[in-house]
């Protein structure tokens, strides 16, 4: 710090961290500046940080990426100064990241509180937790794509050396740092879901497996696997910490649901799954209106509807993911049966619930668009999942004990061109999409798509059969 000659008090070369933090005029007085002490907030300068472009460049080499420092209360400040650069340089605002994240993913992984983010984000006073920090920076990088050039410059026409491939590798830097001098919190394991969410959006499922698996170790570490306690609402304190519940809660199911969800695309498929599957009786969890009102949490209004509830009305969205997640799981577990006949009888009743439950969801969210994408993505992925296993039976010496298999191929064919023509349906009916509405698409929408494709090129003459021919043509299109 330096005082600056001729004045009669000693000011700082640069703006105090508070006003830095909530971009406020800065009089740069020592020891305290003037809107920190008319605020009676904590004032503190720190001339250590590199300026935005200092921190693009830095972050474009992830071997040269600024380190946090081991002490737990200057790491915050800077880091959270970090996170807001690292922001700044990719051309956009905190305003624009959330607002296109809560618009956007939210919808189908309602993780996040909306009330208890922005409370974190405008704590007077205080830094944001480095898990929180962490957190924002993963919300930037999962919606980067969510603006159409948005690595090309920023505000101050400078070119931004912060693309898409360096904002992961500088996330998961900040993230590993803060893993190893903080303990797992739900923000730094919400900030871990996205983190996998992403990695399996751009096409690197096996990355995004191994990525979750740590995540699932993080969120039993901090016991949000747990069933939620019930606490009464007389106050606002006990209003608060059922929020913070439901949120860990619905956070443990969006990773619950995720790591079947990834692991379909894995190409080892005899790899454990770290989380288990709650009974069927396992509450579903709270929708986003819901968390996003602390006022509405009380006990008589938070619904106990079962997961395998399937029929009821009264689902929303994530909880239709929950359901269809639960029919997957079972659909991996029926594979492993030992006994062919026992493990046809099972998987026959599976497929008759998915297709009961797909009719159900299509009639629920009639004329409402993607209020189910999600689901209804995950359940016939679900069903492309068992219909492949039965033909993959198919290999084996057909005895007269099991001549019906070579019946249930065959019905497993039909099976899976009518679940390929749902995908053509879906997929054109996003043909009308914009730019920004195709970037909110579900995270499991291009691999329901690869699904469907895979189908088509391996029935063989498929080249000779015009529906098949055209439906190729269409989803290929709609993929690139």
């Amino acid at each position: 710090m330096a005082a600056i000659g001729g004045s009669s008090r000693s000011h700082a070369t640069q703006v105090c961290t508070t006003c830095k933090t909530r971009k406020k005029k800065c009089d740069k007085v020592l020891p305290s500046c003037g809107y920190c002490v008319g605020k009676g907030l904590g004032c503190g300068y720190d001339e250590s940080q590199p300026r935005h472009h200092e921190i693009a460049l830095s972050a474009s080499h992830t071997s040269g990426f600024t380190t946090i420092p081991s002490d737990p209360t200057v790491s915050e400040v800077k880091l959270y100064l970090q996170v807001h650069q690292l922001i700044r340089a990719t051309g956009r605002f905190v305003d624009d990241v959330t607002a296109q994240y809560f618009q956007g993913l939210h919808r189908y992984l309602p993780v996040i509180s909306r009330t208890r983010f922005h409370s974190s984000l405008v704590t007077l006073g205080t830094t944001p937790s480095a898990g929180f920090s962490v957190l924002l920076l993963s919300i930037c990088l999962i919606t980067s794509s969510s603006k159409p050039g948005w690595h090309a410059g920023y505000a101050n026409n400078t070119t931004s050396h912060v693309d898409g491939r360096t904002l992961h590798r500088a996330t998961k830097s900040l993230f590993a740092q803060v893993q190893g001098f903080c303990p797992p919190s739900v923000h730094l394991i919400q900030a871990a879901l996205l983190l996998a969410v992403y990695e399996y959006t751009h096409g690197r499922p096996e990355e995004a497996f191994v990525s979750l698996a740590g995540c699932a170790r993080m969120a039993y570490a901090a016991g949000i696997h747990r069933p939620s306690p019930a606490v009464h609402t007389d106050t606002d304190t006990n209003v608060d910490l059922r929020l913070q519940l439901e949120e860990a809660a619905n956070t443990w199911w969006g990773i619950i649901i995720y790591e079947r969800v990834f692991y379909c695309e894995v190409s080892v498929s005899d790899q454990p799954l770290i989380t288990v599957f709650p009974s069927g009786d396992a509450r579903l969890p709270t929708e986003p209106s819901v968390l996003e009102q602390s006022d509405v949490l009380s006990p008589e209004q938070v619904r106990y509807i079962p997961v395998s509830y399937l029929s009821s009305v009264d689902v929303g969205g994530f909880g239709r993911s929950v359901q269809a997640a639960w029919l997957l799981d079972q659909v991996l577990k029926g594979r492993e049966i030992a006994s062919l006949e026992s493990r046809s009888i099972q998987l026959r009743d599976l497929d008759t619930a998915l297709q009961a439950f797909l009719g159900e969801m299509m009639q629920q969210c009639s004329g409402k668009r993607g209020l189910h994408c999600e689901a209804v993505a995950i359940t016939l992925r679900a069903m492309f999942t068992l219909h492949w296993h039965i033909l993959s039976q198919s290999q084996q010496v057909v005895t007269d004990k099991h001549r019906s298999l070579e019946d249930w191929c065959t019905y497993s064919r039909a099976a899976l061109d009518t679940a390929t023509k749902m995908v053509l349906d879906i997929a054109e009916t996003h043909e009308t999409l914009d730019r920004y509405q195709c970037v909110c698409l579900t995270p499991s929408h291009s691999y329901m798509i690869r699904a469907a494709l895979k189908h088509i090129y391996e029935s063989g003459e498929w080249q000779d059969v015009s529906w098949l021919q055209s439906a190729e043509k269409r989803l290929r299109a709609c993929l690139d």
